[in-house]
């Protein structure tokens, strides 16, 4: 029987990283290193709060670090235009390394945090935060100039450029706009789970590749829609639920999620072909 407060957490966390990856990805970055900044940034938030710092000083911390490394990913692509790919693969070796060299995979945990986030007022407080977060994706990319440069960036940089658009500025904003959502993220795992280790944000990985794709936002067109988001991140969240629930089928997850991304990948590129063609 599915746990509906766990789906609820699961939905809102799963949408919250689908749209920070497909904000990234609609700029033209495909984001390999989000999983990894995840566990780190929640990580920052778990030393804090151990040292002894009050809750809200933890939060800011994990809100500091991933606007640092939003901004850090902006300068690299952009500034120094390192491939996406090559850069977050690199940063997601790096972090992933640090968390192992300093928490390994049994971590730090605070059980006290995690019973005092339980109940179902904290339950709609994420979804009341996942649904601001959601609103305000929206109005940034259909209502402000900024979504519209960074549609423009993430189909054609080259012509961006030389169309006078200020990339470098535009990719910030976009970045630590994208930050944003990964930050209440990791505050969300850090509270539920009151601890954080090496592979607190793996196994999202391709949970959240798949659930934007199949949203409809692909790399190197501009393109994206919040509504796909959010259907993207429904699916995702309803399969993982499933194959969670089923225990046989758990062991395939991984199989059937990167069987998606091919598909959707696919058929992405042939309707950009179709697009292009006379």
């Amino acid at each position: 029987m599915i746990n509906l407060s766990f789906l609820i957490r699961q939905i809102s966390l799963i949408t919250l990283l689908t749209v920070g990856v497909s904000l990234e990805m609609i700029g033209g970055v495909i984001d390999l290193a989000f999983a990894a900044q995840l566990s780190a940034s929640a990580l920052i938030g778990i030393f804090l709060i151990a040292g002894g710092c009050p809750v809200w000083v933890g939060c800011i911390g994990i809100l500091f670090f991933n606007f640092f490394l939003g901004f850090l990913k902006a300068v690299f692509l952009v500034k120094l235009r390192v491939p996406s790919i090559i850069f977050t693969l690199a940063m997601q070796v790096i972090l992933s390394n640090f968390l192992l060299a300093t928490v390994d995979y049994t971590g730090i945990v605070i059980p006290e945090l995690r019973e005092s986030y339980r109940g179902n007022i904290y339950i709609g407080m994420e979804l009341a935060v996942t649904v601001l977060c959601v609103a305000g994706a929206f109005f940034f990319l259909e209502k402000t100039y900024y979504g519209k440069y960074c549609r423009m960036l993430g189909e054609n940089l080259p012509l961006a450029r030389e169309s006078g658009v200020k990339c470098f500025g535009i990719s910030v904003a976009v970045h630590l706009f994208a930050s944003l959502f990964f930050s209440i993220s990791a505050a969300f795992l850090m509270f539920r789970t009151g601890s954080s280790n090496s592979a607190l944000g793996a196994t999202y990985l391709y949970q959240i590749l798949t659930a934007v794709f199949l949203g409809g936002v692909l790399p190197n067109t501009g393109k994206g829609r919040i509504f796909g988001m959010l259907s993207g991140a429904l699916a995702v969240t309803l399969a993982v639920t499933f194959l969670t629930g089923s225990g046989y089928l758990y062991r395939f997850e991984n199989i059937l999620e990167g069987s998606i991304i091919l598909v959707a990948l696919a058929l992405g590129v042939r309707k950009k072909n179709r697009e292009s063609s006379p």
